[in-house]
């Protein structure tokens, strides 16, 4: 008899006590700030955050922890909360251990990556913003491209 692999996916609603969450981003100082927290972690942390079109938050994740200098991740990790969620735009967050927030080759990479990816399923990439010890960049105004 065969087998087959079956999905199933569950999307429900829980009440979480978190800082983040429905904090509406109006440009950059925002996303510094809300996840300043991140200046303090040793090791390279990526989150997506997942917004509604008013750029309200929706829910966040972790999506990858690397090393002290860089982080693996997989384009479809990126995306699959705000795929499941139907959230039509993304924030992509992520530190910069050294302190130092200037965007990497990588990063750059990377972003353009997701960004062509996002477009596929139609959602927006906000921005794509380092947080370093005292400074955070974004990837958006530094690199002169406008995404999507």
């Amino acid at each position: 008899m065969p087998t087959i692999r079956e999905i199933e996916v569950n999307y429900r609603f829980k009440k979480v006590d978190c800082h983040v969450r429905n904090k509406v981003i109006k440009g950059t100082s925002d996303v510094g700030a809300i996840f300043d927290y991140l200046k303090y972690e040793t090791k390279e942390h990526f989150i997506v955050a997942n917004l509604t079109k008013q750029h309200r938050i929706n829910s966040f994740e972790v999506v990858a922890m690397g090393r002290v200098d860089s982080v693996a991740l997989r384009t479809a990790e990126v995306l699959r909360a705000a795929i499941i969620t139907n959230m039509p735009i993304i924030l992509l967050v992520h530190n910069h251990p050294s302190g130092n927030s200037l965007p990497s080759q990588a990063d750059y990479r990377i972003t353009e990556k997701i960004v062509n990816a996002a477009k596929q399923f139609d959602i927006e990439v906000l921005e794509h913003v380092v947080i370093g010890k005292d400074e955070y960049t974004s990837i958006k105004t530094v690199s002169g491209r406008v995404f999507n």
